[in-house]
């Protein structure tokens, strides 16, 4: 990762990308695959071609396998890109991912909201997550209220994120049909 992270011009981070894909093949074990994906998964630019590359291979490779899919998922969504909201809402679409899989909503909702706080806290990480938990609830209540807590704690940010969460706070509370799981975390969030 410290290698990789010297990424400042385009020679850097096709070196960064060469060492990182090389590590990747060489990989004869999943903590050596994810390593290098992790590394991977946040290049872009002249490196987008490796990290498509390499992500796309780990997919095949995964065959289908729950488990493997899963890490795939949390790979992209804990992606440091600047676009990863953007391609977080596009994994939700994915032919493999379903809300009704509490594993597999957590892989890439849990790990965006909990996992990586520079995309995740701003008005529209914010209200992606509010969207998914809407969805998320009548399905699993379990799931919804764990991923609310991301957005409980917003006395302790800037007033700018701190309103952002609490309006999706408001929002959720009023929902038609909140569960009571959900319910008691989005109230208690919401407690002066």
């Amino acid at each position: 990762d410290y290698l990789c992270s010297v990424d400042n011009t385009d020679e850097e981070k096709l070196a960064a990308a060469e060492l990182s894909t090389a590590h990747y093949r060489t990989a004869t074990g999943m903590t050596d695959k994810m390593a290098a994906l992790s590394c991977l998964s946040s290049m872009d630019g002249v490196a987008a071609a490796a990290r498509d590359e390499a992500l796309s291979q780990f997919y095949e490779d995964a065959n289908g396998d729950a488990l493997i899919l899963n890490k795939w998922f949390s790979l992209q969504a804990s992606s440091h890109l600047e676009d990863v909201l953007d391609r977080v809402k596009k994994l939700t679409d994915h032919p493999d991912f379903t809300l009704n899989n509490p594993n597999r909503c957590r892989s890439l909702l849990g790990v965006f909201a909990a996992g990586n706080p520079a995309a995740f806290h701003t008005p529209d990480g914010y209200a992606f997550l509010a969207d998914q938990l809407e969805k998320i609830d009548p399905i699993n209540p379990q799931n919804s209220s764990r991923m609310a807590n991301n957005l409980i704690q917003w006395r302790r940010y800037d007033s700018e994120r701190g309103a952002a969460m609490k309006s999706q706070l408001e929002r959720l509370v009023k929902m038609d049909g909140i569960s009571k799981d959900m319910y008691e975390v989005v109230s208690r969030g919401l407690k002066e």
